[in-house]
């Protein structure tokens, strides 16, 4: 399954069931797409706070350009946006992190907007973010970026009294305070592939990549990928509590009893609500080789929808070159709910510390694989990491298990 954080959170092993068609008109309000409506129909899933500050700026939008972009929120987006599309239907445009764009371009359920985009791509975004909005050997543009998210080192302010900027000195402080008997520890990491992408790429190794010729190679039995999983297994596992799930991971930073957390930008409120000072730095090098975690970017995609109409294709253009290209309202969404920025004309200085914080492991991390092979390659690498941790499996002979079961679901 594509792995995104928000599956992380939710602790889904997958997206739900497909709904029926008739299910899904009824989302719709009877009849049809939501192409019918307005100018163009976007379809999100957005938080409530996120949703404000983004219906905040679509109405700006509307009211300066004399237009009507409708949208509509959707709490089972990949469902029904997968249903209609794939029945003719569906928004012009919806949001959602890059990790959709390889399958749903190979199902036919994107526009390219090569062709209408008027501006340079590596110019104006961050190789990040272009990488996410590519897809396929032609590079098609599938989408225009409007945020990015990574995980990244936090720090309780009031027990650490500067950021850490090499492992040794970040090991030095966790060994003084891990007492795993007295329910004290030196991390909070949720520990999953996502999660500790980090450290497993920090060595040259990686899960998936796509090579010169366009094709899906996996790099789980690399020597330099084993390597990031013996760091892992003997420079983070002794520090975290034995419950390698999100929730309990989670609960030693909020209750105050770790100095240091793994997490991302979606963790901030919950963690000052329960009064930590949370500051946040990018990840320590480690013998000189900096982490480079997974990062997500949040876009607006092209659906195949906007083929069938010149001017509701026109206005969903628009928007969207707008709304990406906005560095007012990019820097918006980095006050309100830490969103990295992707605009490269946003400086580090711009922000505030925490957003700088996670801007730094963003430019420094690797684009989530928004290949349609990569899906395939979440579900051994976790069992991978599960057994080595869990049940002290050899690193060697593990890896290279999950690399052949990787291969040989490629090949069904």
């Amino acid at each position: 399954m594509p792995m995104d954080r928000r599956s992380v959170l939710k602790g889904a092993s997958g997206i739900a069931a497909a709904s029926t068609l008739s299910g899904c008109l009824g989302f719709l309000g009877g009849g049809g797409g939501g192409g019918t409506s307005g100018d163009a129909m976007l379809w999100h899933a957005m938080t409530d706070s996120e949703t404000e500050t983004f219906e905040e700026s679509l109405s700006i939008y509307n009211d300066e350009n004399d237009a009507e972009i409708v949208s509509e929120e959707n709490g089972d987006l990949r469902n029904n946006v997968e249903t209609t599309l794939a029945s003719g239907d569906g928004p012009e445009m919806y949001r959602w992190a890059q990790d959709w764009a390889g399958q749903h371009y190979q199902r036919d359920f994107l526009y390219d907007a090569s062709d209408d985009i008027d501006f340079s791509l590596e110019d104006t975004f961050s190789q990040a973010a272009v990488q996410a909005i590519t897809v396929g050997a032609d590079d098609a543009v599938v989408g225009l970026p409007v945020g990015g998210e990574t995980v990244s080192l936090l720090y309780n302010k009031d027990m650490v009294d500067s950021p850490p900027e090499t492992f040794a000195e970040m090991e030095s402080i966790m060994q003084e305070h891990n007492d795993p008997n007295n329910g004290k520890f030196g991390l909070s990491h949720p520990i999953d592939p996502y999660f500790i992408s980090g450290w497993m790429h920090g060595f040259g190794g990686y899960y998936f990549q796509v090579n010169e010729d366009g094709e899906g190679v996996t790099g789980l039995d690399m020597d330099e990928t084993k390597r990031g999983m013996e760091f892992v297994k003997d420079h983070i596992w002794p520090y975290v509590p034995s419950d390698t799930n999100y929730g309990p991971q989670q609960a030693v930073f909020t209750n105050g009893s770790a100095p240091f957390a793994i997490n991302g930008p979606w963790s901030i409120s919950a963690f000052e609500d329960k009064g930590i000072n949370v500051g946040v730095t990018s990840f320590p090098t480690v013998d000189g080789n900096t982490p480079s975690p997974y990062t997500g970017t949040s876009m607006w995609y092209f659906s195949a929808r906007m083929g069938d109409d010149e001017d509701r294709r026109e206005s969903a253009l628009n928007y969207a070159k707008w709304i990406s290209q906005s560095k007012e309202r990019q820097t918006a969404y980095a006050e309100t709910h830490s969103d990295v920025p992707v605009l490269n004309s946003i400086s580090s200085d711009d922000l505030g510390e925490q957003v700088a914080g996670f801007k730094g492991s963003y430019e420094g991390g690797i684009a989530m694989p928004n290949h349609p092979k990569m899906s395939a390659v979440w579900t051994p690498t976790g069992d991978a990491i599960n057994a080595v941790l869990q049940d002290d499996a050899d690193i060697d002979s593990r890896f290279d298990k999950a690399a052949e079961t990787v291969r040989s679901n490629w090949e069904e």
